[in-house]
């Protein structure tokens, strides 16, 4: 892909692939998360790091043993810092979970350049007309650049300052779209 969008496919071994996904599959969801101000609200689970904006007093060390409480999670991210997050410190992690017909706004996660997020597809299976898509836009938001396909254990990896929005799923669908997050800042920068 361009750029700076990443797709790694077959991200965690088998046994850990299904462990996040039962871990994720649990209770303990909350309701009203959005994407956009005006968007609508979905279900969201919070791990570890800023909740509201960059600007909340956290420390990158309170942030990573925050997120030790959660171990299956933990090992995802110790994955990416072992690899494509190699001197990054994690900001925040969260999991969103979009019922049927819900969908994300339109967005940036980052007006930084050296902001970078993870998107984890946990699903065991996805088909094609569940939809769920994540698209790309340019700057002026007026033309799709990319659609990434939602794959059961892909990790997708790009530059928090390229707008992007999750699609709805269908309604025909039996479950939510759920989606393992973590953002990142560059070493030694600010949020």
């Amino acid at each position: 892909m361009s750029l700076g969008i990443q797709a790694i496919d077959n991200f965690l071994p088998a046994d850990e692939h299904q462990a996040v996904c039962a871990f994720l599959g649990e209770g303990g969801w909350s309701f009203g998360a959005y994407s956009k101000d005006d968007g609508a609200k979905y279900f969201y689970k919070h791990f570890a790091g800023f909740r509201k904006t960059g600007a909340e007093d956290r420390e990158p060390a309170q942030i990573e043993n925050e997120l030790k409480a959660h171990p299956v999670v933990h090992a995802v991210w110790s994955r990416l810092t072992q690899g494509p997050f190699a001197g990054h410190q994690l900001s925040r992690c969260y999991a969103n979970g979009m019922p049927p017909g819900t969908e994300g706004g339109l967005h940036l996660d980052s007006n930084v350049p050296d902001h970078l997020t993870a998107i984890y597809y946990p699903h065991m299976a996805w088909d094609a007309d569940l939809a769920g898509e994540t698209l790309f836009y340019n700057a002026t938001r007026d033309e799709v650049l990319a659609a990434v396909y939602p794959k059961p254990n892909r990790m997708l990896i790009f530059p928090g300052t390229i707008p992007h929005v999750a699609r709805p799923i269908s309604t025909r669908a039996r479950d939510m779209r759920i989606t393992l997050m973590f953002k990142t800042i560059g070493m030694g920068a600010a949020p």
